[in-house]
């Protein structure tokens, strides 16, 4: 198989995908290569059973994030939600939610940034041999890895404000689906 051939020979440092759904371990491997992968083995099994997951992972944060109904008004407090049974949840939720969304709004900026001058360098032909050895300096995985932690954390803190609102709120239902992201994230 294609998958023991890469396990036995982890040479190559060719990354695809948007890096700004990569885990820490692929922008490990943009900067350092895949063979310094095993001096590290948490990354390294991250980046061998992870990457797909991770992405999908976090392309359902991101749907949360941006396109749940009003959750960045709730979160900013700008919304005029006036149900009684989401008051009830909102009041237990909403403290872990703006966590969340301060956590989410920390990652995608740096996983943007961090992103757009390797997809600038790839579409203009770029020097990539700098741009992975400045982001090894930088250490530009171990930002993401905060990022991720931090997000996993606050992740952690809003399924359990929604385990503890009323059945009435329509939050306990978020349980699974927070459960979920904690397993992909």
């Amino acid at each position: 198989s294609s998958d023991l051939r890469w396990r036995s020979d982890e040479s190559s440092s060719d990354l695809g995908g948007d890096g700004r759904y990569w885990p820490a371990s692929a922008w490990f491997v943009f900067g350092h290569g895949t063979r310094e992968l095993s001096k590290h083995p948490d990354l390294r099994h991250e980046y061998r059973t992870c990457l797909d997951v991770h992405a999908l992972g976090i392309t359902a944060l991101r749907c949360l994030m941006e396109l749940a109904p009003g959750l960045p008004d709730m979160v900013l407090g700008t919304s005029s939600t006036t149900s009684t049974h989401w008051d009830a949840g909102l009041a237990i939720a909403l403290p872990k939610l703006q966590v969340l969304w301060v956590a989410w709004q920390r990652y995608w900026l740096d996983a943007r940034r961090f992103w757009q001058p390797v997809y600038d360098a790839f579409s203009e032909g770029g020097d990539f041999k700098s741009l992975k050895a400045a982001y090894a300096r930088a250490g530009v995985h171990r930002v993401i890895s905060a990022d991720l932690c931090a997000l996993r954390a606050a992740l952690c803190q809003a399924r359990a404000a929604c385990e503890s609102a009323p059945p009435s709120s329509g939050l306990v239902g978020m349980l699974a689906f927070f459960d979920a992201l904690l397993l992909m994230v």
